[in-house]
């Protein structure tokens, strides 16, 4: 199949009305500019009500080599349990159409384009061909901590398509009595000397121990709710994150320090993620499925869902590095871009015994490994 072929005579033409068909419909919306070709492909209707992107493509040879790789890499790094079997059979393919594995890796891909990256998809592009080749999945025993009393272990491994990294490093502990307790995953990627967290992510339907679930209101040692509240701060109050993620978080950390990556970059907002549920919201009231009373609740709710994650997950790295000295914030959110940038010099100074215990537990055992 020609991924260039797949990505100008289809991709592009199905995003500009908010619907690439790739046996599932993604719902990508933006613009295409091909500056040196003086080419604009414009949307075929009005979305007055969202922030339309436009994939701006200054230099078209580059991009397309760059494309070239990713789709190759990508269909090499993600098994066949990611693709409907009507794609891997081959069943739903037409000349038109062109429903196939490359499209949907492409689809996938534009499902994790921040503002700057459709204003620099080489740049973007580079990026998440070194996701591909700088990790490597591994289990990785992080030994005994006498705080959780429990067992800690993690694991490096491959994400599925359509999540927004094609990695996740997974922890769980073991408590006294064999119970599991599993810690929230990192969804990430590593880039040269930084690594790119897009989420933190609880599994579902998980029976954890209750005494390490107990012993992980810990956190609060060393904070000052008095000085960080909710009547100062609103929302944005450090006190409001939830403890699994914040030790979850000070592992992998702590993970990443100990291979020298000591930079940490977060996304605010994934503008496609966001359209593509304002996108579904108004096909099922389009279509009849819902009415306009109930489409206003689900705008609402979709708004209000997608402030508390982003902030969550914004807080809960800004709560880490309150409790270290030298962890230091770069840029905040729409300062320089739409990112959060941090950088760990050390991970010494801690003012929390639970951080310091696990992430000194990490430390030293790569250490061990090292040697």
């Amino acid at each position: 199949m020609n991924i260039l072929n797949i990505f100008y005579d289809n991709i592009i033409n199905e995003a500009r009305n908010g619907d690439i068909d790739s046996f599932f419909h993604f719902n990508i919306l933006f613009r295409t500019e091909i500056v040196e070709k003086n080419i604009t492909v414009d949307t075929e209707k009005d979305f007055n009500d969202l922030l339309v992107p436009t994939l701006r493509i200054t230099n078209k040879e580059e991009f397309d080599r760059l494309l070239i790789e990713y789709v190759t890499l990508a269909k090499d790094f993600y098994s066949d349990d990611n693709y409907p079997n009507e794609i891997l059979n081959n069943k739903m393919y037409d000349e038109e159409k062109r429903i196939c594995k490359e499209k949907m890796i492409i689809a996938s891909m534009f499902s994790n384009f921040s503002i700057e990256d459709f204003n620099n998809p080489c740049k973007y592009l580079k990026r998440r061909i070194d996701f591909f080749k700088n990790t490597c999945e591994k289990d990785i025993d992080i030994g005994y901590s006498s705080i959780l009393k429990g067992e800690l272990s993690a694991k490096i491994e491959k994400d599925k398509i359509y999540n927004e990294c094609p990695y996740q490093f997974s922890i769980s502990a073991k408590d006294e009595q064999d119970i599991n307790y599993i810690f929230p995953s990192i969804k990430f990627g590593i880039s040269e000397d930084t690594v790119y967290i897009y989420a933190i992510q609880n599994e579902k339907d998980k029976d954890n121990s209750k005494r390490i679930n107990r012993a992980l209101y810990k956190i609060g040692e060393g904070f000052d709710s008095s000085q960080d509240n909710f009547d100062i701060y609103g929302s944005g109050n450090l006190k409001d994150v939830t403890s699994s993620f914040l030790v979850a978080l000070n592992i992998f950390t702590a993970y990443m320090y100990s291979l020298g990556i000591n930079k940490i970059v977060v996304p605010s907002v994934l503008i496609e993620r966001w359209n593509a549920k304002e996108l579904a919201n108004k096909k099922k009231l389009e279509f009849g499925i819902t009415d306009q009373e109930k489409y206003k609740e689900k705008e609402e709710e979709h708004e209000e869902i997608q402030s508390n994650l982003t902030e969550k997950l914004l807080r809960t790295f800004l709560r880490l590095k309150s409790h270290y000295n030298d962890i230091n914030i770069l840029n905040y959110p729409m300062e320089e871009d739409s990112y959060l940038h941090l950088e760990v010099e050390n991970m010494d100074n801690c003012n929390n015994s639970l951080l310091d215990e696990t992430s000194n537990l990490v430390l030293n055992q790569t250490k061990k490994v090292s040697r």
